[in-house]
This record gives structure tokens, C-alpha cells and sequence, in this order.
């Protein structure tokens, strides 16, 4: 499967399944709780019947007591086996109560203070009378401790409700109808509308939860506490308003499932995108990197990807053409060193061929003159050839060195003495002035460095000239200089010393047997043994040789 429709699938399905478990965890939190929810807000609206019933408890101190006292004080036509019944009507009457002294108390407010009702929108929808009316309400008002003062009897649910659609109950301005004129001294009751149909959802309980009186429910209930001093005496049920079974709650729960699939959907449709927007973005510098890997195996080491980007694929772009680009120096370097390494072993190759040809014609005797020039030819070949597996086996690592404690002074001193005889041959003037220490050097590489080195000073310095050799140390390191005169290097010349094959005078190292590999050989033996060998300007007007090596630590 390709990685783009992984990464669309991932995010795709990781996407589908928080949205399908958040929104069924919302739907069902929602249908538990939202019923719940809806009778906390309507419990907000019973505070003064809450205050009521608690005071009444404060007289009575049994909530029975309480309700078999307020009915034996109703007069008229009431009779004593009424009690069961009346005590069903016991509850609603005392929200009643509560509902008619909150219209007059906020009726009262707006009096005292006529801004309220422009501040307070909750006060000013519950303008229902006027002056005259609120008098007749005031003289009318009914108290918590007489709840049936005022009705007629048998008791009806028109005394306590107000049906919207009964025009008869309703004067001409849709107000509630006074009561008509009756007894004089005695209270009369005003209807008031319970809009939120709280009177038939309401219920008490003592203070263990045990049902008293009200409207039982069997589904959940909200509850607020009735407090008298600090001591919880009783509570205040509200049945839900929401029904599973209940045509208008299961309109609210279809709306509410419709809404929640539209949100489902939406969720999908954003998800299909922001998963295709995603693996595009990623697929491309992952496809251009697949690209640019298979133009690296097929050998074009030229080849560039081109991402910018601030991320982990842009450092990996970065990396792979930095790859590409030593590839292609490390190729170039091998075609070169092919080609050197080719012409340096086809021109000794070609002398003894030549030697040998002339030997078989008879052409040349087989002197030992004659025999001792390719000896020499051979000895080069040798030589060549050695270096080059030095070099080979330094450029993988695998140079063996063998270290011992060495005074490298005393090996400058012993190898420029057996070159006594070449710098007597050339005329050249040697001054050695220096101290040695103990290194930790492998004998034969260090031998071998030095053996170098003097040879790259006769090659390179003219008859008569100069060779010096000095050393200088301190607690971390020891350093030789090794310098002559001229023949010199120019600036471009110094900068390719060390490298393979590279002569300064092709020719005339060519004829002194220089095969460009001695400088490059030093460097890599240097290294290997934990130093360095540098070059520079000499003051005597020749090269430089810097030869460095750490001393060991105590």
C-alpha cells in the first residue's frame, strides 16, 4: 500500500472514529442528562416555595402535622373525609401562594422604581395587572399559613390552572379575570398562570428521601434541599419535563439526532479533505526523494531535489544532496585516480617491455648494465605499487600500525645519515638542530614519513641548496620543520600539495623517480599515527614541511 493512502487512511479513520465516539458520547450524555439539566434551571424559579415550606416546618416541625393542621382550618363545605384529597391539593396551592407574592413583590419593584422593567426583561414580560387590579391582588394576597383561604369548594384544577386556549378564563386583553365581588373580610382567589406547568410536576420528601405528597415519579428527579436554620428538614422534587414517551420530547430528540448527524457529516466530508490536503502534502517531497535515490543508483550524481521545507523531509533533502555531491567527488576522484594510477604503471611497464623486446631480438645484450636499468624499473614498479596499497588500506582504515615508545629525533637523525651520500651527490647543505621526547609512534610508518620527506627535498631543491631541519615542542605536542630552498611553490601549488599523483614538475620528478604519491602517503601514515603533516612557505624560499604529533598524556 503506498504511504500517501496510509497517511489518507489514518487520518481518514483516526478522524471518523473521535467524531463517531465524541458525538455518540454527546448524544447519549444529552438524553441522560439533558432532562435533568432543563428541571435545575425550572428548581431556580421555586426559591420562594422553598422559603415558604420552610417556614411552615419552622411551626409545624412535621411536614403531616403541617398539612393535616392547614386543612382542618378550611371552613365552608369541606368535610373531614376530604383529608386525602385536599392534601393531594396541599402542594400545588403552596406554589400557588409562592407564584402570587413574587408577581406582587415584582409588581412592588417596578412601582418603587419604573427603570427596573426597562433593565430587567424577565420582570417586565410579567406585567399582567394594573393599578386598580394589583389593589384587589394586594387585599387578596394569600399566605403559606392558610393555603386554602379564598377557594370554593370541591376543590377543581380550573382554581389553579389557566388554560391558554379557554378564552373564558381570559378578559379581553388576554389578563386573567378577577374574582368576582364576595364576602366582605374575606380573601378571594386570583388565578394566576403557571406557564411552565410546575404545580403538576411538583413533590416533597422529608429528609430521608421518603415521599409525602405531590406528583410521584419513577425517573429521575431534581431535587433542591429545604433548609431550616443548618439542619436539611425535607426536599423539594420536580419531575423532568422531558419524556422519552412524550410527543414533544421525542420531537426535541429527533431534532437533536438530525442536527447531530448534520454535524457528523460535516465532520466527514472536512475529515476526507484535511486527509487529502495532508498526504498530497507529504506525497510529493517523498515522491521527489524516491527520484532523487533512484538518479543516485543509476549513478547520476549530479542530480538535486529541490524541497523547501523547515522540517524533517527538508533536512533529508539536504543530507541527500550533500550525498550526491560527495558521490560525485568521490567518482571523480576515482576516475582520476584510475587514470593515474594507469599512467603510472603503464610508463615503467613500457620501458622493461621495451628492454626485454630489444634482449629477445638480439637487438640489446643482456649486460649487467643493462640489467641493473630494469632492476631500477622494477624496484619503481614496486615501490609504486606499495604505495598504492599504503594508500588504499589508509583511505579504508585498515592501515596496520604497530606502536611502541619511540624518540623521534633519534630516527631524523639516523635516516638523514643514510641519505649522507644522496645529499653529497647533490651538493646540498643539511643543518639539524632539535630535541626529541617519547612518542607513542608506530617505527616503520614514522620511518617511513621521513624517508619521504628528505626524498621530496632532493627532488625539489636545486644543487648547492639548503635542507634544514629543526624541531619544537611543549607540554602538549611535538612539531619538526622540515625546510629548503628552491626550487619553490606558488600559492596554487602549495594548495594541491598532498594530494595523489600530483607533481609540481611533472617531468623533472618524473626523471628523479617521482610518482606524486610520496607527499599523499605522509599525510595519510600522519593521521593514522595521530598527528599531521602540513605545508607551507619555507624562508629559505623552498617548502615547508610541518610534521605534528601529540605527546601522550601522563
Amino acid at each position: 500500500m503506498p504511504l500517501a493512502l496510509r497517511l489518507f487512511l489514518t487520518v481518514l479513520l483516526t478522524t471518523l472514529v473521535i467524531a463517531t465516539i465524541s458525538l455518540g458520547v454527546l448524544h447519549w450524555t444529552m438524553q441522560k442528562n439533558f432532562a435533568r439539566y432543563v428541571a435545575d434551571v425550572e428548581m431556580q424559579k421555586l426559591d420562594r416555595l422553598i422559603a415558604n415550606l420552610g417556614n411552615v416546618y419552622t411551626v409545624y416541625h412535621d411536614w403531616g402535622n403541617a398539612i393535616q393542621a392547614q386543612i382542618l382550618q378550611i371552613e365552608g363545605t369541606a368535610a373531614p373525609d376530604d383529608y386525602d384529597r385536599l392534601s393531594q391539593w396541599w402542594l400545588r396551592r403552596q406554589y400557588d401562594i409562592a407564584l402570587q407574592q413574587r408577581y406582587f413583590n415584582d409588581h412592588t419593584l417596578l412601582t418603587l422604581s419604573p427603570t427596573l422593567a426597562q433593565n430587567n426583561t424577565e420582570i417586565k414580560n410579567r406585567q399582567l395587572f394594573n393599578n386598580e387590579e394589583l389593589n384587589i391582588l394586594k387585599q387578596n394576597l394569600p399566605s403559606e399559613y392558610q393555603p386554602f383561604e379564598g377557594l370554593r369548594f370541591p376543590l377543581s384544577p380550573a382554581q389553579f390552572r389557566l388554560k391558554k386556549d379557554d378564552r373564558s378564563i381570559k378578559d379581553d386583553k388576554g389578563r386573567p379575570p378577577l374574582p368576582p365581588e364576595g364576602d366582605p373580610g374575606k380573601k378571594r382567589f386570583v388565578p394566576i398562570p403557571d406557564r411552565l406547568g410546575l404545580s403538576s410536576r411538583l413533590s416533597l420528601y422529608d429528609e430521608k428521601h421518603q415521599f409525602i405528597v405531590g406528583e410521584p415519579a419513577t425517573d429521575q428527579i431534581s431535587y433542591r434541599p429545604i433548609i431550616v436554620g443548618q439542619e436539611v428538614v425535607g426536599y423539594l422534587g420536580l419531575k423532568p419535563v422531558l419524556d422519552q414517551d412524550d410527543a414533544s420530547s421525542i420531537n426535541f430528540f429527533s431534532n437533536q439526532k438530525r442536527y447531530l448527524l448534520l454535524v457528523y457529516a460535516l465532520t466527514v466530508l472536512s475529515s476526507l479533505v484535511a486527509a487529502l490536503l495532508m498526504a498530497t502534502y507529504f506525497k510529493k517531497p517523498i515522491q521527489w526523494l524516491l527520484n532523487a535515490t533512484s538518479e543516485l543508483t543509476r549513478g547520476n550524481y549530479q542530480h538535486q531535489v529541490k524541497i523547501r521545507r523547515n522540517d524533517e523531509l527538508g533536512d533529508l533533502s539536504n543530507q541527500i544532496n550533500n550525498l550526491a555531491d560527495i558521490l560525485h567527488q568521490h567518482e571523480e576522484s576515482r576516475r582520476q585516480w584510475v587514470a593515474d594510477t594507469s599512467h603510472e604503471l603503464k610508463t615503467p611497464l613500457a620501458v622493461l617491455q621495451a628492454q626485454i623486446e630489444a634482449m629477445q631480438d638480439g637487438i640489446r645484450k643482456a649486460t649487467p648494465e643493462h640489467l641493473s636499468a630494469m632492476m631500477r624499473q622494477i624496484s619503481s614498479l614496486k615501490k609504486l605499487t606499495q604505495d598504492l596499497a599504503d594508500l588504499a588500506q589508509a583511505d579504508a582504515q585498515q592501515l596496520k600500525c604497530y606502536f611502541a615508545e619511540v624518540n623521534p629525533w633519534d630516527v631524523v637523525l639516523q635516516e638523514v645519515e643514510n641519505f649522507k651520500s644522496t645529499f653529497d651527490q647533490n651538493q646540498l647543505e643539511v643543518n639539524l638542530f632539535g630535541e626529541g621526547t617519547v612518542l607513542s609512534l608506530d617505527l616503520d610508518r614514522f620511518k617511513q614519513i621521513i624517508v619521504n620527506l628528505l626524498g621530496n627535498c632532493v627532488r625539489y631543491t636545486e644543487q648547492g641548496g639548503k635542507i634544514q631541519i629543526h624541531t619544537q615542542q611543549n607540554e602538549q605536542q611535538w612539531i619538526m620543520y622540515v625546510d629548503d630552498s628552491p626550487f619553490g611553490v606558488s600559492d596554487e601549488q602549495l594548495a594541491h600539495l598532498g594530494e595523489r599523483f600530483y607533481r609540481v614538475d611533472d617531468s623533472r620528478t618524473r626523471s628523479t623517480g617521482g610518482t606524486g604519491l610520496g607527499l599523499a602517503l605522509s599525510c595519510k601514515l600522519a593521521q593514522a599515527l595521530g598527528g599531521s603533516l602540513t605545508f607551507d612557505h619555507s624562508p629559505l624560499g623552498g617548502l615547508r614541511c610541518v610534521l605534528t604529533f601529540p605527546k601522550p598524556i601522563k
